[in-house]
């Protein structure tokens, strides 16, 4: 049913938010829920079928993968923002609709529709995107680049599940969650390259290797920004000296682009003029400004990671996934491939609600349908209503299971998974 779901989608190229892109990730949605209710409640230990398991979820990835890729599409500035560094140019102090830079352009990229802005993307997207055009200028692979980043953030999750003691069969919980396979697979976002970089950083540190852990928590901040409130998690757990290659490596790597340029332009001008499906921040700014909200969002982040931090050991995926997404909930811009950061750590009941968020934030789609038709980019109010009052509702359903007697004989938060 999920495969089939998959192969309609590739086949028919429904676009995002039509009626039948709906359909398709509604069965795959449903797929999802039985499969890990069924992991939940009764785990599995059969290796043959593990693997099936794991082969499916590749071949969900392939069909979504293989489509030729819009215009209107990121990845397409993705290719630019990469070729032009190949040419020599600084991807912070030009745009693509600058004067005497048509030469920079295919047909592709002469019609994105960022052509104005300047670059939103930290310096370790830039090196990304720089490699892979280096070894083929397409958006086919920028797609399968992001693709492979996804796949070898399976492996990460299967090994952290199993270095923490964990059932392996949970990296169904992230190989099957038809957001991730929607959003890298299907659309194609560099948030998958940061969702490795973090489970990266939680696995080897997990692991004591302290080094390797900085660095990739390092690079999963600098492909985004959205991990740095994760930085509490690190305090008395990594060494002096890591603390210096990281801080040392985050230098190097946004200092080849600081020169003459302002690299945080486009994450202000974000903060400043873009909203959507934003809700909190929106509240927010309207009662102070939008660079308040913009520190009470990460503040809340960081204070979210520094009770993690003392509560949590280091291999919960509960103290990984809610400092992220409390800071998500109140960024000025809710994107669903946001979210993307979250996904390889939903294994566990206590990430229950971000597990359902994951998938009601597909209906922010809907704003892509509404677009084509010339309605304006804003979430209906009623989707909104659905979307954050199902995670409300399921917020209060964990804390009501928790709470009862027979759950708390058997510590639910990791007992469920």
């Amino acid at each position: 049913m999920y495969l089939s779901a998959m192969l309609v989608l590739a086949v028919t190229q429904a676009p995002l938010g039509s009626p039948l892109f709906f359909v398709c990730a509604t069965a795959a949605i449903a797929v999802f829920a039985v499969i890990l209710a069924a992991i939940w409640r009764d785990p599995a230990t059969h290796k043959r079928l593990f693997r099936t398991a794991i082969l499916l979820a590749v071949a969900f990835r392939l069909p979504l993968a293989v489509p030729p890729v819009n215009s209107d599409n990121d990845l397409i500035r993705y290719l630019w923002d990469g070729r032009i560094q190949n040419l020599g140019l600084n991807p912070y102090a030009v745009r693509p609709a600058d004067a005497g830079l048509e030469f920079t352009h295919t047909e592709n990229t002469r019609r994105m529709p960022s052509a104005r802005a300047r670059t939103p993307y930290p310096p370790a997207a830039q090196l990304f995107f720089r490699l892979v055009v280096t070894l083929r200028d397409s958006p086919r692979a920028m797609k399968f680049a992001l693709v492979a980043c996804d796949l070898l953030t399976i492996l990460v999750v299967w090994r952290w599940l199993l270095v923490s003691g964990r059932n392996e069969w949970l990296t169904l919980a992230y190989a099957w969650n038809p957001l991730v396979v929607l959003e890298v697979a299907h659309s194609g976002h560099i948030d998958a390259l940061g969702a490795l970089w973090t489970a990266a950083a939680a696995f080897w540190l997990t692991r004591r290797r302290t080094s390797l852990g900085t660095v990739a928590f390092v690079l999963a901040v600098a492909t985004k920004l959205l991990p740095i409130v994760l930085a509490p998690l690190l305090w008395r757990r990594i060494t002096l000296r890591d603390a210096f290659i990281g801080t040392g490596l985050f230098v190097l790597l946004y200092l080849p682009f600081a020169q003459g340029t302002d690299v945080l332009f486009g994450v202000r001008n974000v903060v400043e003029h873009v909203r959507f499906n934003g809700p909190v921040f929106r509240s927010v700014a309207a009662a102070t400004s939008p660079d308040i909200a913009a520190r009470v969002a990460v503040t809340l982040g960081l204070l979210t990671a520094a009770w993690c931090r003392w509560k949590l050991p280091l291999d919960s995926p509960v103290a990984w996934a809610w400092p992220m997404a409390v800071a998500i909930a109140c960024a000025p811009v809710v994107y669903a491939w946001y979210l993307l950061y979250l996904t390889p750590f939903l294994l566990v009941g206590a990430t229950f609600p971000l597990i359902v968020w994951s998938c009601s934030v597909l209906l922010t789609y809907v704003v892509w349908e509404i677009a084509r038709t010339g309605g304006r980019w804003i979430v209906p109010g009623s989707v909104l209503v659905i979307e954050y009052g199902v995670v409300i509702a399921a917020v209060a359903g964990f804390i009501w299971w928790s709470h009862r007697p027979e759950a708390n004989a058997a510590a639910p938060s990791e007992s469920i998974g």
